[in-house]
């Protein structure tokens, strides 16, 4: 096969939790904790809603169509914020640090502004149903020449526990 010839382009994606002391958008402290230790749960369902352009997500649409109840693991370590029942808090600025030293260090051009943008999810990983990211650089390169297109900044999902369980502990964790 000639990929070269197709124009092929083939890339990856890095995930990596920051070790900072609180979540992204709550002041609350990164701890993973055993669900045997949560202090509660409740349950809902998500739905899909349309974005800036009016449009539903054609995958979300998919998913909404399983109506499926998803519960979710509480611990005395997470806030209204995970439960998405108060409005998030300013971006933690250590997490927010750390992404555009990793930035410079990549030769990167740091974003003008860093506006969180939300990206839809009702797979249960997220209660509010969408999940918090920033783009905080673009167009940098490895030492080898290996470009790297963007670095953003995004809060973890939810653990999932089984099908539809979820454990908040995790979610938020930049």
């Amino acid at each position: 096969m000639d990929y070269e010839g197709l124009g092929l382009k083939a890339g990856i994606e890095i995930h990596q939790q920051l070790d900072t002391a609180e979540k992204l958008f709550c002041r609350c402290p990164t701890l993973l904790r055993d669900v045997d230790e949560r202090t509660g749960e409740f349950s809902r369902y998500l739905r899909a809603m349309g974005s800036e352009s009016g449009r539903i997500d054609r995958a979300a649409e998919e998913e909404m169509k399983l109506v499926r109840k998803f519960t979710y693991y509480t611990y005395d370590t997470v806030c209204l914020v995970e439960h998405d029942e108060e409005p998030p808090t300013p971006m933690n600025p250590e997490a927010l640090e750390v992404c555009l030293t990793l930035a410079k260090m990549l030769d990167m051009t740091p974003a003008e502004q860093i506006h969180t943008m939300r990206k839809l999810v009702i797979d249960g990983s997220n209660t509010s149903g969408f999940q918090r990211t920033a783009l905080v650089g673009f167009s940098g390169a490895l030492p080898d020449g290996c470009l790297i297109e963007t670095i953003c900044l995004e809060e973890e999902a939810a653990q999932r526990v089984e099908d539809e369980i979820f454990s908040l502990d995790r979610l938020g964790i930049p």
